[in-house]
């Protein structure tokens, strides 16, 4: 994938998002940049990152969000979900401090375990981004 058929794949992808956020979410590494033009395109300017690692397999949030996020609209994104553990990791750690979260990102493949609200597509293979 080249920069810009990313970027056109984050335009589809954001008209798809169906709410207003107040914040964006990006799970790094993966989620970064498409987070941070996600944030562009929807006019969020409210904005934060979650490192979510793996340990052995299981996921653990490694950074605090300090920030009041109760009754917050959150879009939690991703580049793609291969078995989804991160994505559900960090939705139910921001569930936690009482946001409402949406959760977005490009392409999903068959057998991730969680269900993103906004994506493209379902792919069967692992997709290079640009920034790769």
């Amino acid at each position: 994938m080249n920069w810009d058929l990313f970027s056109q794949k984050m335009t589809d992808l954001s008209v798809k998002v169906n709410v207003t956020p107040d914040i964006i979410v990006g799970i790094t590494r993966g989620g970064l940049i498409p987070a941070r033009l996600l944030s562009s395109l929807l006019k969020v300017k409210s904005m934060y990152c979650l490192s979510v690692e793996k340990q052995g397999e299981e996921r653990k949030v490694m950074t605090e969000i300090t920030a009041d996020l109760a009754g917050k609209k959150i879009v939690l994104v991703e580049d793609m979900l291969e078995t989804g553990r991160s994505l559900g990791v960090a939705k139910k750690y921001l569930e936690g401090k009482g946001a409402t979260v949406y959760t977005a990102c490009l392409f999903v493949m068959p057998q991730s375990e969680v269900a993103p609200d906004f994506s493209l597509d379902e792919v069967n293979e692992v997709i290079h981004f640009p920034w790769e």
